[in-house]
């Protein structure tokens, strides 16, 4: 039976050891390209807006390749983007085109590349990948309130859209008991003030506030219209209290947010609800990806300590599922309504029983 290969170690540590030169040397030309060209190829001047232009198809083209990659859990968002030579290629002929066609060149520009260097090397594609991240979000955020309440909100934004748990007075009726002369009684029903819970023991509270507010919403509204809802309406047109689950979530950040879209957009229903309920795997490849979402619940066994400070727990993201809604746009497409991180409530449970 054969003892299988044997990999030459010495060898390859040399390998390893001349990839990584290669790495350096290629970020180092990148960076010295910047500094020569006084940063025209990084988006500032005639050159920097036309190379902008040459590059975002080439960008548009790997998010679109990474977004299939992780879908088909070939590749995860944990890995980052991968920039190949091809992606450096196709930019490069790109930008030479574009040049071309408004009448510049490298040599009238005063840039001249030395051997290794690339135009329009990683650092520029780095640069244009992270500004059509940020773009896609910011259309996003027009779409719906999901990056308002879901992406763009402070931790103790978070909390304040919990609210504050309340106390509920309640009746307690014990069993009919028996005597020691076998006769059945009632004991008198007496009154109870505990926390209020909802039919899993999760705290319920009340005066929520909507993210949508504003991280200063507290400085700049008062009650009752600091806990309206900025959005619905009743029949009669009066602003509604805003309403919050157990949970309170949001993405950690614009590049987890936009491939999760990227994804339920290639799965919404062909009639309503327009909903795609998917997990971080199917979206962002292989990984537990917890580090990518975070949260808060108010602690169900001791909602409020003696001081009236809220206690709240971290959200515990095990096994959790990613939740997009659409609305129908009215030119044929859809508009993201909501997307945000749905926790199961069983890995929450820790601190308390079911009642």
């Amino acid at each position: 039976m054969s003892e299988g290969f044997r990999a030459n170690r010495a060898a390859l540590n040399e390998a390893a050891e001349k990839a990584h030169k290669h790495a350096d040397h290629v970020e180092h030309h990148s960076r010295e390209l910047d500094r020569l060209t006084r940063g025209k190829m990084l988006g500032r001047g005639k050159l920097g807006k036309v190379v902008h232009s040459a590059v975002r198809p080439i960008v548009h083209s790997m998010i679109n390749d990474m977004s299939k990659a992780m879908a088909g859990s070939h590749r995860s968002i944990a890995h980052g983007l991968e920039i190949t030579s091809k992606n450096l290629h196709d930019a490069e002929k790109a930008i030479h085109k574009n040049m071309r066609a408004n009448g510049l060149s490298l040599e009238k520009e005063g840039i001249e590349l030395h051997p290794g260097q690339n135009l329009p090397g990683k650092k520029v594609l780095k640069e244009e990948y992270k500004r059509e991240v940020d773009r896609r979000v910011a259309e996003l955020e027009l779409q719906g309130h999901g990056v308002g309440r879901h992406l763009k909100v402070t931790d103790q934004q978070l909390k304040d859209r919990l609210g504050k748990p309340f106390e509920e007075t309640v009746t307690i009726r014990p069993d009919a008991q028996q005597d020691a002369n076998g006769h059945w009684f009632r004991p008198p029903s007496r009154r109870e003030t505990r926390w209020s819970k909802d039919g899993l023991g999760f705290a319920e509270s009340k005066e929520k506030i909507d993210p949508l507010h504003g991280p200063d919403a507290k400085q700049r509204l008062s009650p009752p219209q600091l806990y309206h809802d900025a959005e619905k309406r009743d029949q009669h047109g009066n602003p509604m209290n805003h309403t919050c689950d157990r949970f309170s979530t949001a993405f950690t950040d614009n590049e987890s947010y936009m491939y999760a879209d990227l994804h339920a957009r290639q799965r919404i229903p062909s009639s309503p609800p327009y909903e795609v309920v998917f997990s971080p795997q199917d979206a962002w490849g292989k990984g537990g990806h917890e580090e990518r979402f975070r949260g808060y619940y108010i602690d169900p066994a001791n909602p409020m300590d003696a001081n009236k400070q809220i206690n709240y727990r971290d959200v515990n993201f095990k096994d959790a599922k990613i939740v997009a809604v659409y609305r129908p746009d009215g030119n044929g497409g859809f508009k993201l309504h909501t997307m945000f991180p749905q926790p199961k409530a069983e890995h929450n449970m820790g601190y308390h029983h079911r009642r």
